[in-house]
């Protein structure tokens, strides 16, 4: 089996240094926006409102996410995540994230201000697939927050006011953990492909392509179903591990795949364990700028046909603690 460590993995340790503005409406000068975006904002802007008051929203595009949970050098985590649109015409779109933390208490005097807040201009040429796949990014403290995203077609230049138009409004609740104090991990990124890029992404950029680590992108896995001839790549990070007297991380990483037969999974391959220490680790490695990285990338021409559970067991020497994280997968024809 191929192991891969630190190639991408490196690479992903880039984010404990990646931050994006506290609102992102603002990333764009009104001044150097269209009437016409200024107007798709604000009737964007207007149906959330409505929205969180009560009122039906439209469903003509049926929308899901799919979050992951990064650390980064703030208080804030790195939230990327999938969209999936169904129903969504290949049109210019225009596309509303809105991040709502239910405790807090609207005042009267003062304008709303929200988590995240932010807007998204699409062209038609992005809105292909059945459905729809985007990727985008919220940053938020832990804790539990109402996500509303809306997708909406544009409208024609000189449309009638009155023109319909498609467009869909999702609600869901999404629970930002603390990554900062306990030995944890981040999300497990599991990958379709990793792409090289010619130079990192701008901040504006990166708020499209959130899976973007210095030159190396990866494109998040659209279900959990492969064939023999693919790969299953994995990436995570590791966090707050203990400290060695040098000041660096002593973890050995294992990754055991079970193959479920009946009720039970039962062992059918492994990799050797991975030891990641100061001794293979750079020497400007950081533990308090930098995660550590962990990964994966195994053929799946010798499984065969079934479901299956990878086992990633993540052992800290220095404070002997234990991680223990699963990610299930199926191989088929």
């Amino acid at each position: 089996m191929k192991f891969t460590f630190r190639g991408f993995a490196l690479a992903m340790a880039a984010v404990l240094v990646t931050t994006l503005p506290m609102t992102a409406l603002a990333q764009k000068d009104d001044k150097k926006r269209s009437k016409q975006e200024k107007e798709e904002i604000e009737t964007i802007v207007k149906m959330v409102d409505a929205a969180m008051a009560g009122q039906p929203a439209p469903s003509d595009v049926q929308i899901k996410i799919a979050p992951v949970f990064l650390k980064s050098q703030e208080a804030r985590n790195f939230v990327p995540f999938t969209i999936e649109l169904a129903g969504m015409p290949q049109k210019d779109a225009v596309l509303y994230i809105r991040v709502v933390d239910p405790t807090a208490k609207p005042d009267g005097k003062k304008k709303v201000e929200y988590p995240w807040d932010d807007v998204h201009f699409v062209p038609a040429a992005q809105l292909t697939g059945s459905p729809v796949r985007l990727n985008r990014v919220f940053m938020a403290k832990p804790g539990t927050y109402d996500v509303y995203i809306m997708a909406k077609e544009r409208l024609a230049d000189k449309a009638p006011k009155n023109t319909v138009v498609k467009a869909g409004l999702l609600k869901t609740s999404v629970t930002v953990p603390d990554l900062a104090t306990e030995f944890t991990t981040s999300s497990i990124l599991v990958a379709d492909k990793v792409n090289i890029l010619n130079a990192p992404l701008s901040m504006d950029e990166a708020r499209e392509r959130p899976f973007a680590f210095g030159t190396q992108e990866l494109e998040p896995a659209a279900d959990m179903d492969f064939t023999k001839a693919e790969e299953l790549s994995i990436f995570f990070q590791v966090y707050n591990p203990g400290l060695n007297a040098g000041g660096k991380p002593d973890l050995t990483l294992e990754y055991n795949f079970l193959r479920k037969e009946g009720a039970e999974d039962k062992f059918f391959n492994k990799t050797n364990p991975q030891a990641i220490n100061e001794s293979n680790l750079p020497p400007q490695f950081d533990p308090a700028k930098f995660p550590v990285p962990g990964g994966i990338t195994v053929p799946l021409k010798s499984f065969p046909e079934g479901e299956y559970r990878l086992e990633i067991k993540i052992t800290d020497k220095t404070s002997n603690k234990v991680l223990t994280q699963n990610v299930k997968f199926n191989v088929k024809a």
